[in-house]
């Protein structure tokens, strides 16, 4: 999914952070499975809607206890292992 979710073919700047593409009026230009945060067919995450659900809380908390500031000097990037 991260090489699939990066792929130059199927996003427009893949690199960039843009949670627009996901606003209701932009789904329809998304595949099915051109994002896949937890899979897709019939052996989809069993705990995908759980796991949303922990995620949800876990900003909540995270959100109302922190403060969150970005920095010019660090630019963020996934590590695989």
């Amino acid at each position: 999914p991260w090489v699939v979710h990066r792929h130059r073919k199927l996003w427009d700047r893949p690199d960039a952070f843009m949670p627009e593409r996901f606003h209701p009026e932009n789904r329809d230009r998304i595949d099915r499975f051109q994002y896949l945060p937890f899979g897709a067919g019939p052996r989809v995450c069993i705990g995908a809607s759980f796991a949303m659900q922990e995620a949800i809380i876990a900003l909540a908390i995270l959100l109302s206890r922190f403060r969150f500031d970005t920095t010019a000097e660090t630019r963020p990037w996934p590590v695989q292992k």
